[in-house]
């Protein structure tokens, strides 16, 4: 029993309101094979409509045969240099393009952190311990508690181009899959 006239109309607000949850929705847009000695510029398209597009996760894999491939296993595959053009333009951020060495600094942003370190990665596992992922961070504040910071795609044909320069070593194939990370929301109400 609630006998406070304030908690009795906040209460009577969730339950006739709602309640928002918010969070990061994350789904597969597309798998690009690569060619190991003859791809050196990839380009790729992504024109997923949202309205608060977080970033792309690319994560490149080695072929397996089904029931064999390590989960947790994946590749730097010797890339050079990322552009990212938004509809047409060049992403501020991406102008010049991000180097290899680069990479590292824009992906941690996005792994939980304690104490403001990085939990259970770091540069040296990222970029030697198969647990390499191309993410391109499409925010506007780097903060993980802004909501809807991300990139506006709506209406639009051209979409995210990423340039991605690479060396040509190896031989074989790699398959590039990509990502979409962007925010999302849940309402939930009480009652009908």
């Amino acid at each position: 029993m609630i006998r406070s006239n304030m908690l009795a109309k906040e209460a009577r607000s969730v339950y006739d309101n709602g309640k928002e949850f918010v969070y990061d929705h994350v789904s597969r847009y597309k798998n690009y094979p690569i060619d190991k000695a003859k791809d050196t510029k990839i380009n790729i398209t992504v024109n997923s409509q949202r309205t608060s597009m977080k970033g792309l996760l690319l994560l490149f894999v080695e072929p397996y045969t089904a029931g064999t491939r390590d989960s947790e296993k994946f590749i730097f595959h010797d890339l050079k240099k990322v552009r990212v053009i938004i509809n047409g333009s060049p992403n501020m951020v991406y102008n010049h393009g991000t180097e290899s060495q680069d990479i590292w600094e824009e992906v941690s942003r996005f792994f939980m952190k304690e104490k403001h370190k990085p939990q259970h990665m770091t540069l040296k596992k990222f970029y030697t311990d198969n647990k390499f992922g191309l993410l391109i961070d499409l925010r506007s504040m780097a903060s993980h508690e802004m909501y809807g910071s991300g990139t506006r795609l709506v209406n639009t044909t051209d979409g995210i181009l990423l340039e991605i320069d690479r060396d040509g070593k190896g031989s074989g194939k790699v398959d590039c899959h990509v990502f979409v990370i962007s925010d999302s929301s849940l309402t939930l109400r009480i009652g009908s």
